[in-house]
């Protein structure tokens, strides 16, 4: 094999693995916030929504649903806009549960000084007025659905691992484990995330989850998406050209050396 043969060749294998790379089955990104700065996990959703092409997209943000007053509310909400929420694993009964912990509930009471919250903690409006909690139960399951096809799921999600259990993500069979890193993390800590599959699918399940109970948590403005790709990063545009350069010269070459017509 000549010189250029193999370095063709070598490019073209890089060029291959790293659109392998890029072409993971599940990814998942967060970002954290303190409380102190939420609104700006709400800004990342609203620019996320606004420099992708998005389409089929449903939000919930579970303010349409009945929050618990103190003696009544919704639980385990089941025809939202982006599919069904059901506990599993042990039932909560920490001091932020209610209802006796049977259930997930949607809340709205911003008091909670362990760190869930909505509207005006720490601001008005940040996220609607109403939000899913986990009601210290050990697992939210959540069964993702949208108006057909979707390859992206993105939310919010505040006050995980403030007592100290580790918390998981599970999508399909995937699963992203001890999110927080084995740190405890501060009181009404927001996280903006986002769910990506590598095709779109008409449903799906993500599991949300603390290894032990009583360390609850809260999930609002939940969206999914159908989600154009983004174009290749400059690197692997600029070694695609590469190869297309380097097949370019030896085709020249070769016409070079070639005897001419008689």
């Amino acid at each position: 094999m000549s010189r250029v043969n193999k370095y063709f060749c070598a490019v073209l294998a890089a060029a291959a693995m790293l659109a392998a790379s890029a072409a993971s089955a599940v990814s998942l990104d967060m970002v954290r916030y303190n409380r102190a700065n939420a609104l700006k996990a709400q800004a990342e959703l609203t620019s996320f929504l606004a420099t992708h092409t998005v389409t089929n997209k449903r939000v919930e943000t579970f303010d349409k649903y009945k929050a618990w007053n103190g003696k009544t509310g919704t639980i385990n909400p089941r025809h939202t806009q982006v599919g069904s929420f059901t506990p599993q694993g042990t039932t909560g009964s920490g001091k932020s549960s209610v209802n006796g912990g049977t259930g997930l509930q949607v809340r709205h009471d911003n008091s909670m000084r362990w760190g869930r919250y909505n509207s005006n903690t720490p601001a008005r409006n940040i996220v609607g007025n109403n939000w899913l909690d986990s009601n210290d139960n050990k697992t939210m399951r959540w069964r993702v659905k949208g108006d057909g096809k979707f390859n992206t799921v993105a939310f919010l999600l505040t006050d995980i691992a403030d007592v100290g259990g580790k918390f998981s993500i599970k999508v399909g069979n995937t699963v992203f484990s001890d999110l927080s890193k084995g740190r405890r993390l501060k009181n009404g800590n927001i996280h903006f995330v986002v769910i990506t599959l590598d095709e779109a699918v008409d449903s799906i399940s993500i599991r949300l989850r603390h290894d032990k109970a009583n360390d609850g948590f809260g999930i609002d403005t939940a969206m999914v998406a159908n989600v154009a790709p983004v174009p290749l990063p400059p690197a692997a545009a600029l070694l695609i050209s590469g190869v297309a350069a380097i097949g370019g010269l030896r085709y020249r070459r070769r016409r070079a050396a070639e005897p001419a017509a008689a």
